[in-house]
């Protein structure tokens, strides 16, 4: 898949309220980025993406707490638009800890949840926030065609005076294996002469599930080999039980999670064979 923008991919929905929108997931992402303090380099990156979603009519930055490594995460910075804009200032990150049960051991403790001064509202934004709603998210099945859209580190370029993110669209199909983590899937695609040799930068990247029109979680880590693409991606479900806790000011979420699985039934034929 090209590193150039492809065309418009707004995608109709009916919000649970029954509004009809139009949106397009990859307005949503963003450079990961921090301001050092330093005059002489003042900004720096590792590597990453982040989205701003709108949940419950409120602005929030979602992303990987990997990507900070060395910064703090106050040193951030999240742009009013994918390309530059006005600064929006933050006030509070949220992330799980403490996990019991299920949860230990998941890649659901790299989630971040990054909110916004209370003065920070949608307008800023202008429209390019994903709107979160029952009917905007979902959780992928096997086979489904997924859509990530995240900046790319090394064709990316961040100087003293220059920020130039270089975004990128890659298309991949769920493989998810039977895990036991129960927060994780797994994407899968093969690209004929790829235009990039790795995939750092994605971890934050939304992922869109094309089969379903609708969001279905983020990238955490992935690998590349020659023309190979796996990524692994936290489900939509998990993060959106985050986002809820955040919302609503509390201190915990505990919540029971179904999960199916493919049971694969011999013939009786393939049975008798010896």
């Amino acid at each position: 898949m090209s590193l150039a923008q492809s065309a418009d991919q707004r995608v109709t929905q009916t919000l649970a309220s029954g509004t009809i929108i139009r949106q397009d997931f990859r307005t949503a992402t963003r450079f990961v980025f921090f301001d050092t303090g330093v005059d002489e380099w003042q900004w720096a990156t590792h590597g990453g993406t982040l989205f701003v979603v709108a949940y419950r009519g409120k602005p929030y930055a979602i992303t990987c707490r990997h990507v900070f490594q060395s910064f703090d995460w106050g040193q951030l910075i999240v742009s009013a638009e994918q390309f530059g804009g006005t600064r929006a200032p933050l006030r509070y990150i949220a992330y799980p800890s403490s996990p019991v049960e299920a949860a230990i051991d998941t890649d659901l403790m790299d989630v971040a949840v990054i909110q916004f001064d209370d003065d920070v509202d949608l307008g800023l934004f202008k429209d390019t926030a994903y709107v979160i709603d029952d009917n905007t998210v979902a959780t992928s099945s096997v086979d489904d065609i997924l859509h990530v859209h995240g900046a790319l580190k090394t064709p990316s370029e961040i100087t003293e005076n220059t920020i130039a993110p270089k975004f990128g669209l890659l298309e991949l199909v769920d493989d998810t294996p039977y895990s036991n983590d129960p927060t994780l899937r797994r994407g899968f695609g093969l690209f004929d002469r790829p235009e990039f040799q790795d995939v750092v930068g994605l971890s934050g990247s939304p992922v869109f599930n094309v089969t379903r029109s609708a969001l279905c979680g983020m990238v955490v880590r992935g690998t590349m080999a020659r023309d190979a693409c796996t990524l692994w991606y936290v489900d939509m479900f998990d993060i959106c039980r985050l986002l809820a806790s955040v919302s609503e000011g509390r201190t915990s979420a505990y919540y029971h999670k179904t999960q199916t699985s493919l049971v694969r039934v011999p013939s009786k034929h393939a049975e008798r064979q010896p």
